[in-house]
């Protein structure tokens, strides 16, 4: 089956109109973690598996074998283009079928763990992802993010179901570039906001709907309570219980949002705006989840939620996540804006999903004032620095960007 036939995947049903059809997957069936466990792959592949073929990149291989990883000596390993394309994982289909494997095993990234999901799909072969970066959900999650050949987004596919197994390292996760685990805070964090956004709108929740919004607060909490921490770890590269729960929440209690909430606890405005500044090839210098950071303070902004906003933007100029358009790698040019519009508030944009009415135009005013209130922000923080005290101001003055900053940076 090629990854572009979604055919038999929505669920069939013969139920009246007015009842709904759950579909739940809420995805890895199986999710591992602990120390060393990059050099424990091989057994747990060889426990149900005898013909396991790897699909891997340049850089991700090198950190599992620097990390003392191992599939098999005589394993085939397959290269990905980092495109994750219709066109590579189709490639990589082919090649995985002449070696007459009867697993994969994927070993990478967000981008890498796509691509691995794209040739399991076609194959319908089981899946084994080993994540080398806490960038996004990508390894547990039961959906495909595919992208064109210049990078921008052009679909996301349902899976049947999520890996077989996760087998997370936090190892090599600790000898990884800051910027993933920053950016995997900022993709995680949208998990709430999206969800939350989306699920205010219902009148009648279902459990899986409130199990999924659950998961949201849990990776919600965790990433406030313990995400300076965690980066400090990767700063120092050592691998602490403290990292080992963030790349628990990024890597597979984020899945579960999605995966029991299904459309209901996916993504909404965030990932909208994301999407859009895909449109724009100079903001691949970003992450996925740096943009996706960027797409929660334009969904704020589209929903009027300021106080929320200003709590945020400290939070993020601590981390290091962008709070301008500018940040995510593009100049803020009428021409950029349009085309992140076109994509974010247009008719079929998921943005719609917590806020039913954007529209392009909103869109572009929404990032306007963005930039303009963090800059302001920035001046405030500023200020702090150099020690002039900032008053506590009520935290509902959505009209004055010092709202409830005082207390949050207080706390």
């Amino acid at each position: 089956m090629s990854t572009r036939d979604t055919s038999g995947i929505a669920a069939a049903s013969d139920a009246s109109d007015t009842q709904t059809v759950m579909d739940v997957r809420p995805g890895a069936h199986r999710y591992v973690r602990f120390n060393g466990a990059a050099k424990k792959v091989g057994e747990y592949v060889a426990q149900d598996y005898r013909k396991p073929v790897v699909i891997t990149g340049e850089r991700s291989w090198e950190a599992f074998e620097k990390a003392g990883g191992t599939v098999g000596s005589d394993v085939p390993v397959l290269r990905y283009d980092g495109s994750v394309t219709f066109r590579n994982m189709d490639e990589l289909t082919e090649k995985v079928l002449d070696e007459e494997a009867d697993v994969i095993v994927a070993v990478g990234g967000g981008r890498l763990c796509d691509t691995a999901k794209g040739v399991h799909h076609n194959t319908n072969l089981p899946l084994i992802t080993v994540p080398t970066i806490a960038a996004t959900c990508a390894a547990s999650s039961s959906v495909i993010i595919v992208y064109d050949e210049n990078g921008k987004r052009i679909a996301g596919i349902p899976l049947r179901h999520g890996a077989e197994l996760v087998i997370a390292d936090p190892l090599i996760i600790a000898a990884a570039p800051e910027r993933y685990l920053v950016g995997g805070i900022g993709d995680t964090l949208a998990k709430w906001y999206e969800a939350e956004g989306i699920q205010r709108h219902l009148t009648n929740p279902e459990p899986a709907d409130t199990l999924g919004l659950m998961a949201a607060k849990v990776t919600r909490d965790y990433l406030v309570r313990e995400g300076d921490e965690a980066i400090e770890s990767v700063r120092r590269g050592v691998s602490d219980e403290v990292l080992g729960h963030m790349v628990d929440v990024i890597v597979h209690v984020a899945s579960c949002v999605g995966g029991f909430a299904g459309k209901n606890g996916r993504v909404s405005g965030a990932h909208a705006v994301h999407n859009g500044l895909t449109a724009c090839p100079e903001t691949q210098v970003s992450t996925h989840g740096q943009k996706v950071a960027y797409g929660i303070l334009v969904q704020l902004a589209a929903q009027s939620e300021w106080a929320e906003f200003d709590r945020l933007v400290p939070t993020y100029r601590k981390i290091g996540l962008p709070c301008t358009f500018a940040e995510v790698g593009a100049e803020p040019t009428p021409q950029n804006l349009a085309k992140v519009a076109e994509v974010a508030g247009g008719s079929e944009s998921f943005f719609r999903q917590a806020v039913p009415d954007i529209d392009e135009a909103r869109v572009i005013d929404c990032i306007k004032r963005v930039d303009a209130r963090a800059a302001a922000i920035d001046e405030k923080l500023a200020e702090i620095s150099n020690g002039v005290p900032l008053e506590s101001e009520p935290a509902d003055t959505a009209t004055d960007v010092t709202a409830g900053l005082a207390q949050g940076l207080a706390q």
